[in-house]
């Protein structure tokens, strides 16, 4: 049962041996590692050279969401693979994190059948070193992997992109990603949660390397009771629109979903969506309304305590 693991490359020498030598050490054996390089400038490309890696023809610099988008459009093309993982080039597999996740995804197959599914794991947050500043991502930051319902994935993301796995029904809704997706992980996380199902393993499968250059990294979620309840005071009396302007990546994203998917969409999603992507036109007492009517929440309860405050 073949696997295409996609890894995506910039500048990631300094690192990559050893993301290499975990991926071709997995106990999972039938894996093909597809890679796309996005014009780096050090040794990579001659790393590379050195492992039986498929690597595609590339010449220009795509960033990181389109370059994961062109390996899963070749991956589809150009290998059989029934199920697709994204890797980053400076972190560190566990060597059974295929072997597990496969597990999972089986397990959802079984008992969902062959619609869109995509699992995904927790991570271990670690330096550059590799050693360990958090054993669980999940808990460093205060994520509820559970809290995956569509409504949710709109406010925030939980899935982290070089944990996942996707079979190739959800692949396959993902051939190109609008310019207002804001990463390739979110985007499919939505998917996922709207069209299919999401799984997760509760224990990480990777060692997450933080080392300064991280496109996104792991953020250690810690409250100030004093600085958040100032925060929360000049929200409401100035009525901060600093929140809104946050969110607003947040409204592209959920348009281009509605603008790619409308026509698949019932009728309550349509509602939704819309709802959400007019939030800046509406009052302050509507902008709750539509908080709360849609469950568009946060992670955990301070988040939504300030969520509610200040949008």
């Amino acid at each position: 049962m073949n696997i295409a693991i996609l890894l995506s490359t910039y500048n990631g020498a300094i690192f990559l041996v050893q993301q290499l030598e975990s991926l071709f050490n997995q106990s999972h054996a039938s894996c093909e590692v597809f890679v796309r390089d996005d014009g780096s400038q050090d040794a990579t490309l001659q790393v590379l050279q050195g492992y039986d890696v498929k690597l595609l023809p590339s010449t220009v610099n795509l960033g990181s969401k389109d370059s994961f988008v062109a390996l899963l459009n070749y991956a589809l093309t150009n290998s059989d693979a029934s199920y697709f993982m994204f890797c980053d080039q400076d972190d560190v597999w566990y060597a059974d994190k295929v072997e597990k996740t496969l597990a999972k995804m089986k397990q959802m197959e079984a008992k969902h059948g062959d619609i869109p599914l995509l699992v995904h794991t927790d991570l271990e947050v670690v330096d550059a070193s590799l050693n360990t500043i958090a054993p669980s991502m999940w808990q460093y930051e205060h994520t509820l992997p559970d809290k995956n319902a569509f409504t949710r994935l709109l406010i925030q993301n939980t899935v982290t992109g070089c944990t996942v796995m996707i079979n190739r029904a959800l692949a396959e809704k993902c051939l190109t990603i609008p310019n207002g997706a804001i990463m390739h992980d979110w985007w499919l996380g939505l998917l996922a949660s709207q069209f299919g199902k999401i799984g997760f393993i509760a224990e990480p499968t990777i060692k997450y390397r933080q080392h300064g250059k991280n496109t996104i990294g792991a953020k250690g979620f810690k409250v100030n009771p004093l600085r958040m309840g100032l925060g929360l005071i000049y929200s409401l009396v100035f009525r901060d629109q600093d929140y809104l302007k946050h969110l607003q990546v947040n409204i592209d994203q959920a348009r281009s979903f509605l603008d790619v998917f409308g026509d698949e969409l019932d009728d309550k999603s349509k509602a939704l969506l819309t709802d959400f992507i007019s939030l800046e036109q509406k009052s302050f007492f509507q902008r709750r309304v539509v908080i709360y009517k849609h469950r568009l929440l946060k992670q955990g309860f301070l988040r939504n305590i300030a969520h509610f405050v200040k949008i």
